[in-house]
């Protein structure tokens, strides 16, 4: 059986209280896990700030603003529908007559540290969480869209062993065959998981990795 690895990356592979710099070692050990399983880095960040937090990081790919970009091989494609320029124009124009502060990726908009309800008018566009971050998206873009493209870009035809903690992680899991949640997961991951690692972030990955590599654990 081959396997397809999609891990989601802040308060996974990457611990806040490091200010969401991945560890040396987790990044050197997926770089060389990479070059026997397929491993994808899924996560709402944009390149910018993925360049600077995980500069070591080499994964076989990376999907990228809550599935909306997908870097493999070199190459960018984008999962968005062609009229979201527009339709995203028409968002942050309700954006700034409600005075709601946000940033701009290459298809995604942010809101972060949302106090209040967050109503978006518009057709054609979704609202994504992760903890109290807002990530406002096309319709039928996320991170389990993000790695169906990615298994119709590889051909793939495995299983695909997911691994994550927030809200914007369930469409992760739902494309997945195998669920893993690490140990400071939220509650309604963890209740949905296959696996529930015994540690945290990083260093629960990195152990989770080690298990299945060694022989210790097997899918």
């Amino acid at each position: 059986m081959s396997y397809l690895f999609a891990s989601d990356y802040d308060r996974t592979l990457a611990d806040e209280k490091d200010n969401f710099v991945i560890k040396k070692e987790v990044a050197e050990f997926i770089n060389n896990f990479s070059s026997r399983y397929p491993f994808f880095v899924v996560t709402g960040r944009e390149r910018k700030f993925i360049s600077k937090l995980a500069p070591a990081l080499k994964p076989t790919g990376w999907v990228l603003e809550n599935g909306a970009i997908i870097i493999y091989q070199g190459k960018v494609f984008t999962n968005a529908p062609n009229n979201w320029p527009e339709v995203r124009k028409e968002v942050l124009e309700e954006l700034d007559r409600t005075g709601i502060q946000y940033s701009v990726g290459e298809v995604i908009v942010y809101v972060n540290n949302v106090i209040n309800p967050l109503n978006i008018n518009v057709k054609g566009v979704k609202v994504e969480w992760n903890r109290n971050d807002a990530m406002i998206l096309p319709d039928n873009v996320d991170k389990g869209s993000g790695v169906m493209f990615v298994k119709s870009l590889l051909n793939f035809s495995g299983k695909v062993v997911a691994l994550g903690d927030s809200q914007n992680d369930l469409s992760l899991f739902k494309v997945a065959d195998i669920k893993v949640a690490v140990g400071n997961a939220l509650p309604e991951i963890k209740a949905i998981a296959d696996i529930i690692l015994d540690k945290p972030n990083g260093d629960g990955i990195l152990e989770f990795l080690k298990g299945i590599t060694s022989g210790r654990m097997s899918l």
